[in-house]
């Protein structure tokens, strides 16, 4: 009778409209207040050669595709040239500012695909917040050099997004958006090759036939193919990060037992457990039913929760940015399992729901103090790489001239393996630099950042023993409380070697102009 067909209930926002703009709202609200404070911190570890790695792409168009250190990941790369151009090349604040924007979109994104694979508003809404103030993704938003994660999961959800429903039928929109979503996932990391098995998932949303599934899964399939083969030749590195072990068997029940706050997300030391064991029982089951009681979304929600998991089961560690995906997944396939039961026992269904908005809000609240508490061991880490800073600060018109500077670290203090040991929010995985100054930045990176030179990069020199035979240049040297200048001019690799001897890490950097 109340319809807006005859006119008894006035024109004006849909229900559906109002609700998503309020959880957009809320998402903003959300990474402004809770992760906002991080923009007044320094950068961390890989953020300094990133920048300079977008830094020398910004004046040099080819590097645009190039990789960094065997890492391709070219839209990890635009997004800091576009910081440049936006922000200022050496301010912090504006590469951490679209690092926050980024987690906000994501999380928009995946209250659009939430409704797209059948949640109603109120449970995409839930989803949304839940993941965009949890401490299983807060490690991609304070660290900027971990973009490319949520790049990767925002590609994939344009695609999800773009994926006509089964009514539906493909148009040349739908078939641009796809395609370009496909490329944006592939420049984003290198785990996009297990896109295939999205499309598959995809499809049999759709209730395809395997012999509709096939074609596209084909065709994306060919063009991981083609990717694989192009980066084997052009990108040779004897880096390895897998090791097999008794790790792999546990990564997955691992991190399923820490979604259900059963056991604790630890980086290191993967191990199975009952908790492990029982987390996946529990999460099998969740699947089973979905799967019978044929849940629209179901297997994309799969995709999300296990397969990018996948190309990193044989990776000794786990830290908190590989769980930025498979949480999504994980809040998805519980939704969906939820509104299923919800409709199942329609007498329980105001008790079903409620119960789960309020566990919702808990985990919400849970997570809010979490990511606040990794804040703060985020301010430590930056707060020692600010002292790094200030120290290079005091050498930095050493390095410029053109010449050769053998950069020698004479100190064994580990500032992050200091702050981590006994961390205030979830546990860390600190990477220690090990040739570079308190393990920190690398040698390079560090000087370009304080020299902040649009005109001039600051270039590693990897294979200085052959380079550099001859080649007389300066040496400074890093030392627990700041760097010395030794104010000599020496064969630079010759005093290279002589501090190899002495059992010394070091770093040769130079100065060139960019054009």
């Amino acid at each position: 009778m109340f319809n807006r067909e005859n006119g008894l209930i006035p024109a004006g926002p849909r229900p559906n409209l109002i609700l998503s703009l309020v959880t957009a709202a809320l998402i903003t609200a959300a990474v402004s207040l809770i992760h906002g404070p991080a923009v007044a911190l320094a950068l961390t570890g890989d953020s300094y050669q990133w920048v300079q790695h977008g830094h020398a792409a910004a004046h040099r168009p080819a590097l645009l595709f190039a990789d960094l250190d065997t890492f391709f990941r070219p839209s990890n790369t635009w997004t800091f040239v576009i910081d440049r151009f936006v922000w200022g090349g050496f301010d912090a604040r504006g590469y951490r500012v679209t690092s926050l924007m980024l987690h906000g979109l994501v999380a928009l994104l995946l209250l659009a695909a939430g409704r797209r694979l059948g949640l109603g508003p109120i449970a995409a809404a839930v989803v949304a917040l839940v993941w965009v103030t949890s401490p299983f993704t807060d490690e991609s938003a304070f660290v900027v050099a971990y973009r490319f994660q949520p790049l990767l999961l925002l590609a994939w959800l344009v695609l999800i997004l773009a994926w006509p429903r089964a009514e539906r039928s493909w148009s040349m929109a739908r078939i641009g958006v796809a395609i370009a979503a496909i490329l944006a996932a592939a420049a984003s990391k290198e785990t996009w090759v297990v896109t295939p098995a999205l499309v598959a998932d995809l499809e049999l949303d759709r209730r395809r036939s395997l012999r509709e599934i096939a074609q596209p899964v084909a065709l994306v399939a060919l063009a991981v193919a083609l990717y694989v083969t192009i980066y084997v030749f052009a990108f040779p590195t004897t880096k390895s990060y897998y090791e097999f072990g008794f790790h792999a068997v546990a990564r997955i029940p691992q991190q399923l037992a820490a979604f259900l706050y059963l056991g604790e997300s630890r980086p290191y030391g993967l191990a199975l457990s009952w908790d492990g064991l029982f987390a996946l029982g529990v999460v099998v089951l969740i699947a089973v039913a979905c799967v019978r009681w044929r849940a629209r979304g179901t297997w994309v929600a799969l995709f999300l929760l296990v397969v990018p998991t996948m190309p990193t089961l044989l990776v000794s560690y786990m830290p908190q940015r590989y769980l930025t995906i498979p949480y999504a997944g994980f809040l998805l396939l519980v939704a969906l399992w939820v509104g299923g039961l919800a409709d199942r026992i329609p007498r329980w269904r105001p008790a079903i729901r409620s119960f789960s908005v309020l566990v919702a809000m808990l985990v919400l609240v849970s997570g809010v103090a979490t990511v606040r508490a990794d804040l703060e061991d985020y301010r430590a880490m930056a707060a020692a790489h600010a002292e790094l800073l200030d120290e290079a600060e005091e050498v930095k018109d050493v390095v410029i001239g053109g010449r050769p500077s053998l950069v020698v670290r004479d100190e064994r203090v580990q500032p992050l393996v200091e702050i981590l040991r006994e961390p205030r929010g979830m546990p860390k995985l600190p990477y220690t630099r090990h040739e570079d100054p308190y393990g920190l930045v690398d040698a390079a990176a560090l000087f370009e950042w304080v020299l902040a030179d649009e005109a001039i990069r600051v270039e590693r020199i990897d294979d200085w023993d052959s380079v550099c035979v001859g080649t007389e240049g300066s040496v400074v040297v890093h030392r627990q409380g700041g760097f010395e200048d030794l104010g000599v001019v020496v064969d630079v690799a010759a005093e290279a070697v002589r501090w190899e001897e002495k059992q010394r890490h070091l770093r040769v950097v130079r100065t060139v102009r960019l054009e």
